[in-house]
């Protein structure tokens, strides 16, 4: 997923496509948005993580990240729907699983499906309402699919079947003949219109082909023509034509058509239609997987943090990572092996010119901090508050840069200024420079190992953390178009998201006169 735009959620009205950065910052007043955005992308994760009947968990109870009540509370006042739209434009092509239609067999085997990976910008958008019957469950109501200059939409019931099915703005619903069209799987991001049974496939994908019988010969195998059409994925509309008269192994019948299509726009315009229909059911689970991918590895850190406590008891639970409230922060220092301790260390003493070590006092933990300067070490209730609240924030940061089989796909965080002196919000914000230039490989499901930053997103109110940012572009220590700066802000109609970037001067550009100066008048 490269980018996200979100409508009529709480007071957003329209954000636009917001691009996942290396890092991007969110500033605002408050009650402007700023927390309803970032907070979107700990909600992908709490709907992955728990088996539910709609598109997004809104509340999870007290093992979920956030809270946004339900579709009813979530939509914007005077809006019937929220929308969200996911961009996809991967560098290396977008692998699609595509269905064959040969002669069903018994059982599914690898030969049944081709693999291609094709080039284009992929857009989905899914609009959600409340079902008319119980407010509080979410029902997909439209979705859009953009593609290579094609545009699919999909008009759903309250029961998931589909009474809407526009190509290009050609309706394919009522040619379908017999075959309904129905979202089945409903444990996902993306309305999945397949059972993913040979028979909805291949009635999917025969019934399209019959569309254009007055094309071929009778006698035609479906399956050869269905592969011709898989040809022309990548071939935008207006090039349809030529991408078909190249096709090596196109039967005569329709070599001898081609020549009249380019008379004759409509039907030109037909097989376009119907092998980019060919195309829906394949592109929808991509997306749906990828962000199905993305949501599970997001990290989220709220502005609530507890980590304050003199003592905190020892407990079998996961280490594996931080709670999104530092809560397991204590378990997962104390977990930690030696060698990781020390490298940690190392990097708390570069950036933030302290230690810490777990005392260990049988059935309780203590964090102890020791502080430039000072030969003894302190509990972390006696050192000061912002101690407490920073720390999960920069551990978490050190435990994905520094843990390689690991590889956030975002990290979110509320607040991580909290309570700290400007000085250390300048230290903070050099971390997370640093973390802008730091490439990890990970795995998709069907592309190999490539590497990629680990995004930061930041909601602050710290001007020196933005301060700090553009003397390090003027220094040139980080790229400025590595950097986005998010400005949340009332409209007439609503709140409206400036998109503001860093000049090679380290200057804000797009930005508002006095915005960190109080008006009194």
């Amino acid at each position: 997923m490269d980018s996200i735009r979100i409508k009529n959620l709480r007071c957003l009205t329209n954000t636009g496509d917001i691009a996942i950065k290396p890092l991007t910052i969110l500033v605002g007043a408050n009650s402007t948005g700023k927390s309803t955005f970032l907070r979107v992308f700990p909600l992908l994760r709490q709907t992955i993580e728990t088996k539910t009947s709609s598109p997004l968990l809104w509340f999870a109870g007290h093992n979920g990240y956030v809270d946004f009540g339900s579709i009813k509370q979530a939509i914007r006042t005077s809006e019937e729907s929220v929308c969200f739209r996911y961009k996809f434009e991967p560098t290396t092509g977008i692998p699609l699983l595509i269905f064959k239609t040969k002669p069903m067999v018994p059982e599914f085997s690898a030969s049944d499906f081709i693999a291609p990976v094709i080039d284009g910008k992929l857009n989905v958008e899914i609009e959600l309402i409340p079902d008319k019957d119980n407010e509080s469950q979410t029902k997909v109501s439209k979705l859009t699919i953009n593609f290579n200059e094609n545009n699919a939409v999909l008009i759903f019931d309250t029961n998931g079947k589909v009474i809407g099915f526009d190509i290009n703005e050609r309706s394919f619903l009522n040619q379908l003949g017999k075959l309904e069209i129905k979202q089945v799987n409903r444990t996902t991001f993306i309305p999945i219109i397949s059972d993913n049974t040979k028979k909805f496939n291949k009635n999917y994908i025969e019934n399209l082909i019959k569309l254009l019988a007055n094309l071929y010969h009778p006698k035609t195998s479906l399956y050869v023509i269905h592969d011709i059409l898989l040809e022309t994925i990548n071939t935008k509309p207006k090039n349809f034509i030529n991408k078909l008269k190249s096709i090596k192994n196109t039967p005569k019948v329709w070599q001898k058509n081609i020549s009249k299509l380019t008379k004759t726009d409509e039907d030109t315009k037909l097989i376009s239609d119907v092998a980019f229909a060919c195309l829906i059911l394949p592109l929808l689970r991509f997306a749906d997987e990828d962000i199905s991918r993305f949501a599970k590895n997001v990290q989220y850190i709220s502005p609530s943090r507890s980590v304050a406590d003199r003592f905190h008891r020892t407990r079998d639970i996961s280490v594996a990572e931080i709670d999104h409230n530092g809560e397991n922060l204590p378990m997962y220092l104390y977990s930690l092996s030696s060698e990781q301790k020390q490298e940690l260390n190392e990097w708390l003493k570069k950036y933030f010119n302290i230690e810490l070590f777990i005392k260990n006092e049988g059935n309780h933990l203590e964090i102890m901090v020791t502080e430039q300067g000072k030969s003894s070490a302190n509990n972390i209730a006696d050192v000061g508050f912002g101690y407490s609240e920073i720390l999960p924030v920069i551990v978490m940061l050190w435990s994905w840069v520094n843990e390689p089989v690991k590889c956030p796909s975002i990290i979110a965080i509320e607040q991580p200024e909290l309570h700290l002196h400007p000085q250390l919000q300048a230290k903070l914000a050099d971390v997370l420079v640093q973390i802008t230039k730091v490439k990890k490989g990970f795995y998709g499901s069907k592309l190999p190992v490539k590497l990629r930053n680990i995004p930061l997103m930041i909601e602050t109110h710290g001007e020196a953390i933005i301060d700090r940012i553009g003397q390090l572009i003027e220094d040139g220590k980080v790229d400025r178009d590595d950097i986005q700066v998010l400005l949340f802000e009332p409209d007439n109609d609503g709140i409206k998201v400036r998109i503001s970037q860093y000049d090679e001067n380290g200057c804000l550009i797009n930005w508002p006169y006095g915005f960190f100066t109080p008006n009194l008048d």
